[in-house]
């Protein structure tokens, strides 16, 4: 008799789509002034989904993070995110109960559930250094070996001389971050101009 190994079909993967739109329906309000957030069953049903949801995507999230190598930073931020993802579905427990019906507690659970889905994506694709901390990463060493970065005056205190190199780099992590904040808007369901 041949052992066969269980590969996990397409309906036991997180539908990360269905998750990031249960995370709108409470967060899309804060964006149109005449929107009023969910209230009583409608609140208590999506509060229940989303804890569904971060129960689902946190062990998938730490399951793909392991795969990585142990000084990848998309790692450790995946895994806090998941251990921050965790303490809030622990929070009622811990004594808040008050937040258990509420839409502040609701609007916890759609942010950590959101960072979830973009950790998800990231993990998932195996990205050891995402593209901002590459760039930061390129500034930071430019600037500890830099003879021009590093000068002092007098008393020992940063000089300030200007390095065209440092602001060429600074340049490049802002871009980095700018891309990549449109991009969570975008996956998220917010509809930004490009930004180059």
């Amino acid at each position: 008799m041949q052992a066969t190994v269980r590969t996990p079909a397409a309906e036991d993967r997180p539908d990360v789509a269905s998750m990031r739109a249960t995370a709108h329906l409470v967060l899309a309000p804060d964006n149109a002034p005449e929107a009023m957030p969910p209230t009583g069953d409608e609140l208590e049903v999506l509060t229940a989904a989303l804890r569904s949801h971060i129960d689902q995507l946190a062990p998938e999230v730490e399951q793909a993070a392991a795969q990585l190598p142990e000084n990848a930073p998309t790692r450790t931020a995946a895994l806090a995110c998941a251990g921050e993802a965790r303490g809030k579905l622990r929070a009622p427990e811990l004594g808040f109960a008050g937040l258990t019906g509420s839409v502040m507690y609701a609007r916890r659970l759609a942010r950590v559930l959101t960072s979830l889905c973009d950790h998800h994506a990231i993990v998932r694709a195996c990205v050891v250094r995402t593209p901002v901390q590459a760039a930061f990463e390129r500034l930071a060493e430019h600037c500890l070996k830099c003879p021009t970065c590093r000068t002092v005056d007098e008393q020992g205190a940063y000089a300030g001389v200007p390095c065209e190199e440092e602001s060429r780099l600074y340049e490049a992590y802002r871009a980095a971050r700018a891309r990549a904040a449109a991009e969570r808007l975008n996956r998220r369901g917010y509809r930004t101009e490009s930004t180059a």
